[in-house]
């Protein structure tokens, strides 16, 4: 299983939606850390996700551009994308961002727009 741990891997203050919001953003993330980890997966195999290691706490603009991004944007559904997620936390209140994850991506529609990298 391969593993990505937000803190670690990308930043321990992940914070925005877009690139011009900072390095941390949810923009940055998707397109350099968790698109590429999704499209370097074997078939069934599944990305962990540490989501409490060095964070304190996450906004719903980074979850939701950082996730739901993935299926906005056309790169794979819903359905798809919840069976290679395994997100992982030590600390119970992270249940809450997990639960948060789950959701965005749940609603976010499919293809629904055409990401513009600026």
């Amino acid at each position: 299983m391969r593993t990505l741990n937000i803190g670690r891997d990308f930043s321990c203050d992940p914070a925005g939606r877009y690139r011009t919001d900072g390095d941390a953003s949810g923009e940055a993330f998707r397109e350099d850390f968790l698109r590429k980890e999704i499209e370097q997966l074997k078939k069934g195999e599944k990305l962990k996700i540490i989501l409490d290691d060095c964070v304190e706490a996450y906004g719903s603009s980074f979850l939701t551009e950082g996730f739901a991004g993935m299926v906005k944007y056309g790169y794979i559904s819903s359905n798809s994308l919840l069976k290679k997620l395994d997100i992982t936390y030590a600390d119970e209140d992270f249940k809450f961002y997990a639960e948060k994850i789950q959701k965005y991506i749940l609603d976010a529609k499919y293809n629904s727009q055409k990401y513009e990298k600026v």
